[in-house]
């Protein structure tokens, strides 16, 4: 008599084959286009220290576009009505910022959450900045460097 069984996979071979076909596949699936991030989530204060509102952002002035040469290009554009934007070089960055003493603080935003191959997305970790010349720290939320972009010629 045939045994047809015996030339059948087992199913841990079935398990572990649809393990691999799934850390193939997800990757592959967050890389979609996305959407736009939406505002921040959490409220924005009424009143805000803007460039124009502060004594010490004559000394501390981030207007303008800050790039990095990094994969992806990541960078952050700040205008001069407190509004910053940008993208981590996968998602995007929209949000607002303020002077606080020699610190621009990014308020926290929201942004997509899309995975790109040989990206870091260190950008989206910012909450503050400081600016040395043409060079801008970024820092995360414990006060730690996460990285440095660059003052973009005009």
């Amino acid at each position: 008599m045939l045994n047809l069984t015996a030339n059948r996979p087992s199913a841990t071979f079935k398990r572990a084959l649809g393990v691999a076909v799934l850390g193939l596949v997800l990757p592959l699936a967050a890389c979609g286009p996305g959407s736009e991030p939406s505002g921040p989530t959490s409220s924005a204060p009424t009143e805000t220290n803007t460039p124009s509102d502060s004594a010490d952002s004559s000394a501390l002035d981030p207007t303008g576009k800050w790039t990095s040469p990094e994969a992806g290009e990541p960078y952050l554009e700040f205008s001069e009505d407190g509004h910053v934007e940008g993208t981590d070089g996968c998602n995007a960055i929209k949000t607002t910022w303020e002077v606080d003493g020699d610190k621009v603080i990014i308020t926290p935003f929201t942004s997509t959450q899309k995975a790109c191959a040989g990206v870091d997305t260190w950008l989206s970790g910012a909450v503050s900045a400081t600016i040395e010349g043409n060079v801008m720290k970024v820092m995360d939320g414990k006060g730690k460097v996460i990285g440095g972009l660059e003052k973009e010629e005009k």
